[in-house]
C-alpha cells in the first residue's frame, strides 16, 4: 500500500473518530435543552405555550371516542355506567392531556415545580381518575368489531398476557414499579438526560404513566376474590407511598445545594431562584403528593365497607359465624369509620404542617 493512501485512510478514520465523540460530547454536555419544547420560551408567552400534537392528543381523542361509542352501545343495559364515573373518567383524560399538552409540558423543562405538577398529574392524578370509572367494559363495547375480535379477544383469552398482567399488578410489584417510576427520575443525572433527551424523556413519562395505572388498579381493585389484594394491605402499601413522598419531599425541601442543573441552560422561568424553584418542588412531591394517597386511603376505606356490607348481604361471615349484621361485624364497620375521619384530620394536619415548612423554608 502506499504512504498516501495509507496517510489518507488514517486522516479519514481521524475524521470519523472525531466526529464520534464530538457527537458523544453533544449529547452528554449540558447545552441545549430539548426534550420539552421550551427552548426560548419567554416568561410573557409561558402560559400560552400549548403544544398540542397530533401523536398524544389524537390518541386521548381516539380513546375518548371509544370510550363514548361504548357508552352509546351500552346504555339501554340492566345496569349501565353511571354519570360519576364518566366524569372521572373525562376527568382522568384531562389531567393527562393537560399533564403532556398543556403549558405545563413546555413550562416543565424551565422549572423544576412545574415538571413537578407535570409528573403528579401524569403518575397520580390520571391514573387515579381514569382507574375509578372502571372504563374496561366500555373501551372494549366501543372498540370496533374487527378490533375486538382479532386482537382484543385473543389477547385477552393468552395466558401469558393474562399472567403478566397479573404479576404487574400483583401488590408487591405493582409498589415497587410505582416507587420506581418516582425515585429513579429524580436522581440528578437521570432528571438531567430526561431534560436534554427526548427519547429518555418519553421514557421518563411512559413509565411514570404505566407505575401509576398499574398501582392504582391493583389499589381500587374491586374484584371480590380470594387471590385479590386484601384492604388492609393497599392501605397498608397508600401509607408506605405516603412516607416514600415525605422522605423524598424532605430530602428536596431541605437540600441547601442545586441539584437539577438542567433547567438552568436557558434559565428559569420568571426570575425564581434554582434554590428556591428546586424547594417548590419538593413540596409538590411533599404534600399534593401525600394528599393524593391519603385520598386514595378514604376510598379503599369506603370501598372496604362496601364490599363487607355486600358479603353481610348475601349471609357470609367473614369470621365464619355465618350471622348477618353481628355485632363484631358493626364495631369492625365503625373501627373503619373511625379511621376514615381519621385520615381526614391527618390530611388536614399534614397539608398544614407542609405548608408551614416550605414557607419557612423559601422564608
Amino acid at each position: 500500500m502506499q504512504p498516501n493512501t495509507v496517510f489518507c485512510a488514517l486522516s479519514r478514520q481521524r475524521n470519523r473518530l472525531a466526529k464520534g465523540f464530538g457527537l458523544v460530547a453533544g449529547l452528554a454536555a449540558p447545552t441545549t435543552a430539548r426534550a420539552h419544547g421550551g427552548e426560548g420560551l419567554l416568561a410573557a408567552d409561558a402560559f400560552r405555550a400549548w403544544s398540542v400534537t397530533p401523536e398524544i392528543s389524537g390518541a386521548l381523542l381516539l380513546i375518548l371516542v371509544i370510550y363514548i361509542r361504548g357508552a352509546l352501545r351500552r346504555r339501554s343495559v340492566a345496569a349501565p355506567a353511571s354519570a360519576s364515573r364518566h366524569v372521572l373518567f373525562a376527568g382522568g383524560i384531562l389531567a393527562l392531556f393537560l399533564s403532556l399538552q398543556s403549558p405545563i409540558d413546555p413550562m416543565g423543562e424551565r422549572l423544576f415545580l412545574a415538571h413537578q405538577i407535570q409528573h403528579l398529574l401524569l403518575r397520580m392524578v390520571g391514573p387515579m381518575l381514569v382507574v375509578l370509572a372502571r372504563p374496561q367494559g366500555l373501551l372494549i363495547a366501543g372498540t370496533p368489531e374487527v378490533l375486538r375480535r382479532w386482537l382484543l379477544a385473543p389477547m385477552l383469552a393468552n395466558g401469558a398476557v393474562s399472567g403478566l398482567y397479573n404479576w404487574m399488578t400483583g401488590p408487591l410489584t405493582a409498589f415497587v414499579l410505582f416507587l420506581l417510576s418516582l425515585y429513579v427520575w429524580q436522581i440528578p443525572p437521570i432528571h438531567n438526560a430526561a431534560l436534554l433527551d427526548p427519547l429518555i424523556h418519553w421514557a421518563m413519562h411512559l413509565t411514570m404513566l404505566a407505575g401509576g395505572l398499574l398501582f392504582f388498579a391493583m389499589i381500587f381493585g374491586r374484584r371480590d376474590l380470594p387471590t385479590t389484594p386484601p384492604h388492609s394491605l393497599r392501605i397498608a402499601l397508600l401509607f408506605a407511598g405516603i412516607v416514600s413522598n415525605i422522605l423524598l419531599g424532605a430530602i428536596t425541601v431541605f437540600k441547601t445545594t442545586v441539584l437539577y442543573t438542567a433547567y438552568d441552560i436557558e434559565g428559569r422561568l420568571f426570575g425564581i431562584a434554582p434554590l428556591s424553584d428546586e424547594t417548590a418542588g419538593g413540596f409538590i412531591l411533599w404534600v399534593p403528593g401525600s394528599m393524593m394517597l391519603i385520598i386514595a386511603i378514604m376510598i379503599v376505606v369506603f370501598d372496604w365497607n362496601r364490599t363487607e356490607g355486600k358479603r353481610l348481604d348475601r349471609g357470609h361471615d367473614m369470621a365464619g359465624s355465618g350471622k348477618a349484621g353481628s355485632p363484631a361485624q358493626a364495631a369492625a364497620a365503625r373501627k373503619r369509620l373511625a379511621l376514615l375521619l381519621g385520615l381526614g384530620v391527618l390530611a388536614m394536619f399534614s397539608l398544614i404542617i407542609g405548608t408551614a415548612v416550605f414557607i419557612l423554608s423559601i422564608g
